[in-house]
């Protein structure tokens, strides 16, 4: 009897946490002509809107703060998990925007004062110099600000096929760089900038990171797979009349956008 009672007592307990495993919709937006930019480490959402301001969106649907620069530029990628500022990088511009925490400009590193080449991606390292992937010279660059100068320098010539590429997406994580190849995969060196392997993951053209999982969108799933014993996972989203546009992850909170619409899910990892 004893041991029916405590079988009976897991089958009623079962639903209750598959129904806490579910996402639930915290809120929705409209967001037609915006772009999903990064994530906080407070789950604070950081957008992009038609007219290429940044916004900061906080985790009850309000917009917080906005930057607007000056002079319009298109704004390719930007990067919010340092916890003392934010990158946005403007490929039109060829610079890199640093913002504080409510989006006050900290400062802007012009790259052409870096080299002659076109910078096609750019990345906040953790020791405060930048990343860039410069497309014409094909080289991996990391530069210091401070001293308006390149600190390393990785040719990729015998690494990807200068050719056939297509860099959409450039990061540091956890003392790696991850360089995102729309047509072969992601690229991973260390923070010396040193090769270290290639993930095949084609057509995908952003990752983001959840502790230590990158994740990637593909149609209505979310795949996860680890960074050091990279085992795989997938987690189904949930079902939409219009397709997903982006995702980005945090570790209470899910954002996905549509064509038109911005929605965020409270969920757990």
């Amino acid at each position: 009897m004893r041991l029916l009672a405590l079988l009976l007592l897991s089958l009623a307990a079962a639903p209750a946490y598959a129904q806490d495993k579910t996402p639930t919709l915290a809120f929705e937006l409209p967001a037609k002509g915006m772009n999903l930019l990064s994530i906080d480490r407070f789950d604070r959402l950081y957008l992009s809107d038609a007219r290429q301001n940044v916004l900061q969106l906080d985790t009850l649907g309000r917009f917080t703060n906005t930057f607007s620069p000056p002079v319009q530029g298109r704004v390719a990628m930007a990067e919010a998990w340092s916890p003392a500022k934010i990158s946005i990088f403007y490929d039109d511009r060829q610079r890199v925007q640093l913002l504080d925490r409510f989006l006050t400009p900290l400062g802007i590193a012009d790259l052409r004062d870096y080299t002659d080449g076109t910078i096609k991606a750019a990345a906040l390292a953790a020791d405060d110099r930048l990343w860039l992937f410069d497309e014409s010279t094909f080289r991996l660059l990391k530069i210091d600000t401070r001293y308006t100068r390149i600190v390393h320098e990785t040719p990729l010539e015998l690494i990807l096929e200068r050719q056939q590429r297509d860099i959409t997406y450039l990061r540091e994580y956890q003392s790696k760089v991850y360089l995102v190849d729309r047509l072969s995969g992601v690229y991973i060196f260390d923070n010396m900038g040193n090769f270290q392997r290639r993930l095949p993951l084609p057509n995908i053209s952003f990752i983001g990171f959840l502790g230590d999982e990158l994740y990637y969108l593909s149609g209505t799933q979310l795949h996860f797979q680890h960074l050091y014993s990279f085992q795989t996972r997938t987690v189904e989203l949930p079902v939409t009349t219009q397709p997903y546009r982006q995702a980005i992850a945090g570790d209470k909170f899910l954002y996905l956008l549509t064509q038109d619409a911005l929605l965020a899910y409270k969920w757990k990892k």
